[in-house]
């Protein structure tokens, strides 16, 4: 089934630089609500044209997804963000004059779900969303790989970032993306840096902590989990932990770069995590 302006939306997307997997899920997502509102909806389904699609109907495919299909607090936040940026689209091109997602906002992220370990099976997932700003995938990346935003925001750590390499295509396309993303930045800024302000500042061009925290506030509600680096640190550490309970103390300070008092409170944390 197609949806309405569906070549037109899928080349906009692909101007905007979004990857075809991405355009893929943004396909699936609007087939998926118009075959609903076809099915559920008689007042649209006798009239199937945009003008007569309501934010009722956006709110009942929405309510459809969340108690029948019992999905996740992060796909219901994908779903919406895909249907705004179509809405979107269509009203800022003068083809509909109606915007029925304007007044629907995302769930909050779930207060308990501030430590989780599910992000790093989905990394690479995540790596390829390009609704996610660059500097929140670099951040999951980064912590992934065992470093504190201590570490990655200090200036010299480039090297480091150079020295990196990909364990799987998907990141290996991100370092390549991210790459020509920061580019431009770094000379901009005529810095060598990784996280940099996008506004020239030549006496302090490296983001600062709260800058960062900015970029990843705008990604919790999508993602559907907290952001904070230190939860996301925590989290691969009781992860490494986790998966990893033939190594010794010793390895594990090396693996993960603990002193013994931290390597104890993480695995007391583990067991507290397990409960």
């Amino acid at each position: 089934m197609n949806y309405p302006y569906q070549d037109r939306f899928q080349l906009f997307l692909t101007q905007q630089g979004l990857a075809p997997l991405t355009i893929k899920t943004y396909d699936a997502t609007l087939t998926h609500f118009f075959s609903f509102l076809m099915s559920n909806r008689p007042e649209f389904a006798t009239n199937p044209q945009l003008k007569n699609l309501t934010e009722a109907d956006v709110r009942a495919f929405l309510t459809a997804l969340k108690e029948d299909e019992k999905i996740t607090l992060s796909t219901y936040n994908k779903n919406l963000s895909h249907l705004n940026r179509y809405f979107r689209y269509l009203f800022t091109h003068q083809l509909i004059s109606t915007y029925p997602t304007l007044t629907i906002h995302g769930k909050a992220t779930n207060p308990n779900k501030r430590l989780t370990t599910k992000w790093i099976t989905k990394l690479p997932e995540i790596l390829q969303d390009d609704q996610i700003h660059f500097y929140t995938r670099l951040t999951l990346f980064l912590s992934n790989r065992g470093y504190t935003v201590s570490e990655f925001l200090a200036p010299g750590f480039e090297k480091v970032w150079n020295s990196l390499s990909p364990n799987n295509p998907a990141e290996k396309q991100f370092i390549t993306s991210f790459n020509s993303f920061i580019k431009p930045i770094q000379e901009l800024q005529n810095s060598p840096q990784i996280f940099l302000k996008q506004r020239f500042t030549p006496d302090n061009p490296g983001l600062s902590n709260a800058g960062l925290h900015k970029y990843l506030r705008q990604d919790e509600t999508y993602l559907g989990f907290s952001l904070a680096p230190k939860f996301l640190h925590q989290a691969f550490v009781l992860y490494e932990l986790s998966h990893h309970p033939e190594l010794s103390d010793t390895q594990l300070m090396e693996r993960l770069r603990l002193d013994p008092a931290s390597l104890l409170y993480y695995q007391k944390q583990l067991i507290s995590h397990n409960k």
